[in-house]
């Protein structure tokens, strides 16, 4: 019996709970050097980051800004495999 592989989704939703995360807390664990959410926001819509994150609730000003795991393990592989390339 051959060992299985554990991808990056599968270690993501290991450490996180629910099926995202908050930006606040992409900020903290994966990129410190950003300090704000709003910050972040910037750099995704002038393509900068090649991420996605959404508003819980699109049509309230104070739903949070997440990132759902699967697209937050895509893009830490894209990441890993241009940083190695």
């Amino acid at each position: 019996m051959t060992p299985q592989v554990q991808t990056t989704l599968d270690t993501l939703r290991s450490r996180y709970a629910g099926s995202y995360i908050t930006a606040e807390q992409l900020l903290t664990d994966h990129l410190p050097h950003i300090t704000t959410v709003k910050h972040l926001r910037r750099k995704v819509r002038e393509g900068q980051l090649n991420l996605k994150i959404r508003q819980l609730d699109p049509s309230s000003n104070r739903s949070p800004w997440v990132i759902y795991l699967p697209d937050l393990a895509d893009w830490l592989d894209q990441t890993a495999a241009a940083q190695a390339a």
